[in-house]
Formats: C-alpha cells, structure tokens, sequence
C-alpha cells in the first residue's frame, strides 16, 4: 500500500447538492468485482472498486441525505436518498477500509491506481467474456487463492 498523498472527489447524482465525498492517500487496491452482490446492486456484469482507508475518507457534503442498505449481513451500501446511487460500502471484513464504487468518482482525475485483477471470478455471468488484458483472476478476494482460469 502506497503512502501517496492524493486528493480524489467523487458525488452522487444530483444536480442540486449533491453528497460529495474524497479520499487523500493513494487506494490500496482498484479492482474488477464480478460477485452477485455487487453486480446485482450495480445493475452491471462487473462492478469497479476502489479500496481506500476509512482514515483518508470524509463525506464534504450532503451527508445527512446518505442512507444505509445491507445487502448481506456483512456489507453495508451508502446510497444518496434522493438520486439512488450507491456511493460506497464498508465490509465488515475489512474494517479499516471503504470500499468506493469508481463510476461516482468525478471524471478526469487520477483517482490513484489502475485496476490490477479480477475478484470472485467464478460469480461471472456465464456470457460475460473477460478481455485478455492479463490481470490476474480470483475465485474470491485476492491473495484467497491462486488465480483461476476463466
């Protein structure tokens, strides 16, 4: 995990205040996440995560309008209460980290790190292709397995 001093913003979708959010260290992770929670909760085939520490992430505005929704016991979703995005989710797993969905990060910026894998590989839609880019694949989190082939 890198020590990098960064400033990343990200929001909800509404026009008129919007909850705003950042983070200002450097992800410990970007990833590809293709588990049925995620994937279900974001409507998409995969859904891109951003791993960040709870200690470098601060709501900047609009927090009274984040609600809570657990889609497991163990997996907390912030959506804004008035547009409906899902924002970012803590996992009772990782209790030092926030997990920050990249799409409602704001566009342009660096936001620290690249994706560098593909987790819960085998949740996949079955007609979902994973492009050949060479990122390591992973039956669950990363580092819970050698990688599979998929």
């Amino acid at each position: 995990m890198s020590d990098t001093a960064i400033r990343v913003t990200g929001r909800c979708r509404c026009e008129k205040n919007p909850v705003r959010f950042e983070y200002t260290k450097v992800p410990a992770e970007v990833h590809y996440c293709l588990c049925t929670d995620c994937t279900d909760i974001s409507g998409g085939a995969m859904a891109l995560i951003a791993v960040v520490e709870r200690s470098t992430f601060r709501i900047t505005q609009g927090e009274s309008k984040i609600h809570n929704y657990d889609t497991k016991p163990t997996c907390h979703r912030r959506f804004c209460s008035e547009c409906g995005c899902h924002m970012f989710l803590y996992v009772d797993a990782f209790p030092e980290h926030l997990l920050i969905h990249v799409p409602t990060l704001d566009r342009g910026q660096d936001i620290g790190a690249k994706p560098d894998r593909y987790v819960f590989v085998n949740s996949k839609l079955a007609w979902l292709t994973l492009p050949d880019d060479g990122l390591p694949r992973h039956q669950g989190w990363a580092n819970s397995g050698a990688p599979v082939e998929v």
